[in-house]
């Protein structure tokens, strides 16, 4: 079977870059585990959009806890938001790019911060096949 070409986008702007790197040692100094994404600084509840084609595979509402979403999408992709304050859609429903499927957070004492946030931001995961990838690997370069 061959491996299905997708294209990804940013679930929000990058504008003011990547305040901790995949697999960030600062990170793991800090918290103690490790840092399977990237955190993408952005205001408290800014629009995430689906950066691909998917279907929503997991919808998590811990209220004031880590909230999340998972997007599942082709060639073994799937994709976690992490901090999101509020849910635009649910398990099991299609997006497509640039739909927007929930809103960020991540300010401490928040819905959907969790304990472990250091201000508005957003989480984001790439897994390919089961395994964490560093999702700049298939992101848009951000322009210096």
């Amino acid at each position: 079977m061959r491996d299905v070409l997708v294209s990804f986008a940013w679930p929000v702007p990058p504008t003011l870059g990547i305040s901790a790197g995949f697999h960030d040692s600062a990170y793991q100094a800090r918290f103690g585990i490790a840092h399977e994404g990237i955190d993408i600084p952005v205001l408290q509840g800014t629009t995430i959009v689906a950066p691909a084609d998917a279907v929503v595979s997991r919808v998590n509402d811990r209220g004031l806890g880590f909230n999340s979403l998972i997007l599942s999408h082709a060639g073994g992709y799937a994709t976690l938001y992490g901090h999101v304050s509020s849910f635009l859609v649910a398990e099991g429903q299609t997006v497509r790019a640039g739909d927007p499927i929930a809103f960020s957070g991540g300010t401490p004492g928040t819905p959907g911060a969790g304990l472990l946030t250091t201000g508005a931001h957003l989480h984001f995961e790439l897994l390919k096949d089961g395994e964490h990838v560093d999702p700049r690997s298939v992101l848009p370069t951000l322009s210096q």
